[in-house]
């Protein structure tokens, strides 16, 4: 099954470039044509000098519940389903090496491959009704492709085993305290939630984001005494450039850096906020 044409829109406003998974009654299946259509709408964000940061969301009572497993039935050729989870998993690796900040908004259900996409973002903001499930053992599968992201950006193996062998339902206060997420709101606050963020995010230098996110991939692996010298030499080229040291001097004399944007979105980011504007 391929994506219908308006199953994913894609916009930009005030600098924040929004990508909208729009089947959320159908779960937003990763179908070959949705996971296509993410990994374009994420690189044309990153491409586009306009944009500042990249909003993943959807609308419809889910956020993503993952593979479509009815398609995956009706097609044995191992070559096809090859290339879709090779897809996929490129799409997530595109997420996290994104050198533009990346921001999930969750206000649906969130599953199986649908928490790879939400791991892989750098910021997750989830509304309190989000439940968070890793479903794939019912069926003798394991998340491979969502594990990555699980155990090196969010939670401990531990953690990760009890979701993943439980299947357990977790819902977004608990995803909280075990890292799945960085802030829960009620459903009603989380326009005004992501907006406060998407001003933070506007004054971010965007040199210091792609430097910070590169950094962190460079060193992750490394000693930390390793570590500790790529961090002087790395501080040192930074400090070093003529634009940084020019902001420095615009702070001290009261004055903002250049890269400060204000933020004034002409629309809703969120599907709480669109259903406000109705």
């Amino acid at each position: 099954m391929e994506l219908a044409p308006a199953a994913l829109e894609t916009f930009i406003v005030s600098g924040a470039g929004i990508i909208v998974m729009g089947d959320g009654d159908g779960g937003n299946r990763l179908t070959p044509g949705l996971i296509d259509s993410l990994m374009d709408a994420v690189e044309a964000h990153v491409d586009n000098p306009d944009v500042r940061f990249i909003i993943l969301r959807s609308r419809g009572a889910h956020f993503c519940h993952g593979m479509d497993l009815e398609a995956y039935l009706a097609n044995p050729d191992r070559e096809a389903l090859e290339r879709e989870i090779t897809s996929y998993a490129a799409l997530l690796l595109a997420l996290n090496n994104c050198p533009k900040t990346t921001l999930a908004v969750l206000e649906g259900s969130v599953k199986a491959g649908g928490v790879g996409l939400a791991s892989a973002c750098d910021i997750v903001i989830a509304s309190e009704e989000v439940v968070f499930e890793l479903s794939e053992a019912y069926w003798g599968l394991i998340p491979a492709n969502v594990i990555p992201y699980l155990l090196t950006c969010r939670i401990s193996p531990k953690r990760a085993a009890y979701l993943i062998q439980t299947a357990a339902a977790v819902k977004a206060n608990d995803a909280l305290i075990l890292g799945l997420v960085e802030e829960v709101h009620p459903k009603i606050e989380m326009e005004r939630a992501v907006r406060r963020i998407g001003r933070r995010l506007s004054r971010i230098s965007p040199l210091a984001t792609s430097q910070y996110k590169a950094f962190v991939a460079d060193i992750q692996d490394l000693p930390l005494a390793e570590r500790g010298k790529i961090a002087v030499g790395k501080l040192v080229q930074i400090a070093s450039n003529s634009q940084i040291r020019n902001s420095i001097h615009n702070f001290l004399q009261g004055d903002a850096p250049v890269w400060f944007k204000s933020f004034k979105p002409t629309r809703a980011l969120t599907e709480s906020g669109e259903e406000e504007k109705v």
